[in-house]
């Protein structure tokens, strides 16, 4: 039993796998995943990785789409095909895995009647499709109406204790609508991206001059992911965290045992078992509290890590935010619209 089998059946720490490529698929549901991850980055990547597989679907999307429609279309298809290899999971677990993540598109997600209306076009693609936004403003009346309606939900580019708990309690609000409508509550799953943040930090901390060692930023993230899980615990809000981004083992070892649901990489999957860890339950290990007394020097580590630290307008405003919508619009959606496409579209 590698760690990633030891780690799904032998604790309440689960994982789904971080990729469209249907051969990593596959593997990933050999060492234990319950779910998957899609979004306009990984859809690219697995048109570009294996386009004889997509090719049939590919060439039966109209030609003369406008390239948003175009970028939907491939995401449909990708996320379908994931929905499909969980749907086992999904009968099993009765809906709380076996779900393919359907991503908005990066451009309209300041527009929350825009998220909304795509959103509930990804909802109809197949029960086991959570709906992914990000973790913003915006965003917020789209989590509460989705779980209203029973739509199982993720949110994501989400670095911080303030836009989780934001994110939890319009999730909660719909929650509770739809137990009053007698309409089954789908979950949601709330990713805090640590390894992203980290490397974020350390560049803030570089560029401004901080004397900090890097050992302790290489904390931060998952001193935020800990906060925000014990928040959830002792609130009773049963929003499932979900670690992503992860960038080290320790990432993921040091939350063994706990209630969540990791989204993982192959590099990582791969990472993890050749590094054949201690088989030990961390969850409950505290950051120490000289790293979190070195981390308050980083002005950007307080927001993150205060609840209340960011407020909801200013969630769309924070770098690490801004940094990682812009790549998955980039170098996501827009290859997207232009894949095999007639010679037009967005032009910038």
């Amino acid at each position: 039993m590698n760690y990633l089998q030891w780690l799904t059946t032998e604790t309440p720490t689960k994982f789904w796998h971080d990729s469209a490529i249907p051969a990593e698929i596959d593997a990933a549901i050999e060492n234990g995943a319950l779910g998957v991850t899609t979004n306009p980055v990984l859809t690219y990547k697995t048109l570009q990785a294996v386009p004889e597989f997509w090719q049939p679907q590919v060439d039966r999307i109209p030609k003369d789409c406008s390239p948003a429609e175009r970028a939907e279309a491939l995401l449909q298809m990708v996320a379908t095909y994931a929905a499909g290899k969980f749907r086992k999971v999904f009968e099993e677990t009765d809906g709380q895995h076996g779900y393919a993540l359907g991503q908005l598109d990066p451009s309209i997600c300041m527009d929350s009647e825009k998220m909304m209306a795509q959103g509930l076009r990804y909802a109809s693609w197949a029960d086991n499709i959570s709906v992914k936004t990000p973790s913003i403003k915006s965003a917020l009346p789209l989590v509460e109406e989705l779980a209203s309606r029973g739509i199982a939900v993720c949110t994501t580019v989400n670095f911080s204790v303030s836009q989780a708990m934001a994110v939890a309690d319009a999730y909660m609000r719909g929650r509770a609508k739809a137990e009053k409508a007698g309409i089954k509550p789908k979950p949601i799953f709330v990713v805090q991206q640590g390894g992203r943040l980290d490397e974020y930090l350390l560049e803030v901390a570089t560029d401004s001059r901080i004397d900090i060692d890097p050992k302790h930023i290489a904390n931060a993230g998952n001193a935020i992911c800990k906060k925000v899980y014990n928040l959830f615990k002792s609130r009773g809000i049963p929003a499932v965290v979900m670690p992503a981004g992860l960038r080290t083992v320790e990432h993921l070892t040091s939350m063994a045992g706990a209630d969540m649901t990791f989204s993982l990489q192959a590099r990582v999957q791969n990472m993890v078992n050749e590094a054949d860890p201690d088989k030990v339950l961390r969850i409950d290990d505290e950051i120490p509290a000289e790293t979190i007394r070195e981390l308050y020097k980083i002005p950007e580590f307080v927001k993150a890590y205060e609840e209340g630290g960011l407020k909801p307008e200013e969630f769309i405003t924070f770098g690490v935010t801004q940094k990682t919508m812009s790549q998955f619009l980039w170098t996501g959606w827009i290859p997207l619209e232009t894949y095999q496409a007639a010679p037009s579209g967005r032009w910038f």
